[in-house]
């Protein structure tokens, strides 16, 4: 079932696109991943700002985005070096 967020994401990004690069079947959008890479793709490629931040938004909301890990991984609290203490009362 939809929610009403995506509902207005999905005509947010329709209304936007149809400006820039022609009509944008909401529901095809919806049910066929190919179509809709191809139209987020087109979208993407014409840098307007507005409309790549709703498609941005709209295709993470659709499962389209994985999730970015960082390059570099931190280490976890015990593989950490222990850092020496250097403050402190001395007598």
């Amino acid at each position: 079932m939809l929610d009403n967020e995506l509902l207005v994401m999905l005509s947010k990004f329709s209304v936007a696109a149809r400006k820039v690069i022609g009509p944008v079947n909401p529901a095809k959008v919806l049910k066929d991943q190919e179509y809709a890479k191809r139209i987020f793709e087109q979208a993407d490629a014409v840098g307007e700002e507005d409309l790549l931040l709703i498609s941005l938004a709209l295709q993470s909301k659709l499962g389209f985005l994985e999730e970015i890990t960082p390059s570099v991984a931190t280490p976890k609290q015990e593989e950490m070096p222990a850092a020496k203490y250097l403050f402190g009362a001395r007598g």
